[in-house]
């Protein structure tokens, strides 16, 4: 069947996605990442379900929206963790790395037999939980903590499986300091550029996040789904992840099931005696502009009535223009916004702003 015009140009903006995250990819350290999305696109075709789905998606695949590549890249690596595609399963990291033609065929030879199990991956955004994102979010709480005095109401949205609320059981290291939870398995420790004012640590009293599509942490199929999220090449984050698995299997976090903005106009409010908290990490991009807007006039509208006894904060960790992560906080009273600081998604280095 021959393809309109919009539908090859679809197809040809897909597959430039593709091209540009396997591009990212080997920028963060994944060349194996991004062979595996080259090698999807150059076997992808319209006669299996999986590569209908991709070929013809309806809305914007590149990272800032949809991250159709990540959804592919997660998929892909579910099966080959799963055993039931064992010679995809081998090609994948510790093994060596394969070659081009081996790494065609096991995906090809993948998709034909997992064909629409495939499929219902993509009707999931990207749930990555990144843990170490905990390193600039505990930064921009510790901002809180310093300029407030007071004890945090924190509320997340995009919390995925929650792994994120839990960042005051982690450890961190930074400016050659550490900070955080003694005796926890999971220290977080990037490279630090900039000053030693990293603020005071947060004591937190209260924690409740929300997900259109939550992630049981107690469901050992949802963690399993969760890891699967993580880069394969990249074994200090599926360390890390599997680390804080184990730390919230103990205690799982609160997330709701609810839309970002409707959770938003629900509970962030300013309470006396406690500075409450708004946050979030790469999810900005997931919510409708109409969302985004309705979060924004909220925060503004209850901002306005915060007080130095109930103040009201807005920790965002989320890409600029130029795609590039920033750590911000805006603080009410006043409402005035600061760059904390810049960072890798994968928050390998902090470029300390203060």
């Amino acid at each position: 069947m021959t393809m309109s015009d919009d539908e090859a140009a679809r197809e040809a903006a897909i597959r430039a996605s593709f091209a540009g995250q396997a591009d990212l990819c080997a920028e963060l350290g994944s060349d194996f990442t991004g062979r595996v999305l080259r090698a999807f696109i150059a076997v992808a075709e319209r006669e299996s379900a999986f590569g209908a789905a991709v070929l013809s998606w309806p809305g914007r695949p590149d990272a800032r929206n949809d991250a159709l590549p990540l959804r592919v890249s997660a998929a892909l690596h579910g099966l080959a963790r799963s055993g039931r595609a064992p010679a995809l399963g081998a090609l994948y990291p510790p093994a060596p790395s394969p070659s081009e033609a081996a790494l065609r065929e096991a995906l090809a030879a993948a998709i034909a037999a997992d064909d629409e199990a495939l499929v219902g991956w993509l009707a999931h955004a990207p749930q990555t939980n990144e843990v170490a994102r905990s390193a600039c979010l505990v930064l921009g709480l510790m901002q809180v903590s310093a300029r407030t005095g007071l004890p945090v109401r924190l509320f997340e949205i995009g919390s995925s499986g929650g792994l994120n609320l839990l960042l005051d059981r982690y450890a961190y290291r930074f400016a050659g300091r550490r900070y955080g939870a003694a005796g926890t398995p999971l220290l977080l420790a990037p490279e630090w550029s900039g000053s030693d004012r990293v603020g005071r640590e947060p004591i937190i009293v209260e924690r409740l996040g929300c997900d259109l599509s939550p992630v049981d942490l107690l469901d050992p199929a949802a963690r399993e789904r969760l890891t699967a999220y993580v880069w394969p090449d990249q074994s200090e984050r599926l360390a890390r992840i599997e680390a804080a698995l184990a730390l919230a299997t103990e205690a799982p976090p609160r997330v709701e099931k609810a839309d970002a903005a409707d959770f938003v106009s629900r509970r962030v409010r300013p309470r006396d005696g406690t500075a409450t908290v708004l946050m979030h990490s790469i999810v900005w991009g997931y919510v409708p502009d109409a969302g985004r807007e309705a979060i924004t006039r909220h925060m503004e509208e209850v901002g306005a009535a915060a007080t130095s006894e109930a103040p009201l904060a807005w920790i965002a960790f989320e890409l600029d223009e130029t795609l590039r992560p920033v750590l911000t906080l805006r603080l009410w009273p006043g409402g005035e916004t600061t760059v904390l600081a810049h960072a890798d998604p994968h928050v390998r280095r902090i470029d300390w702003r203060l």
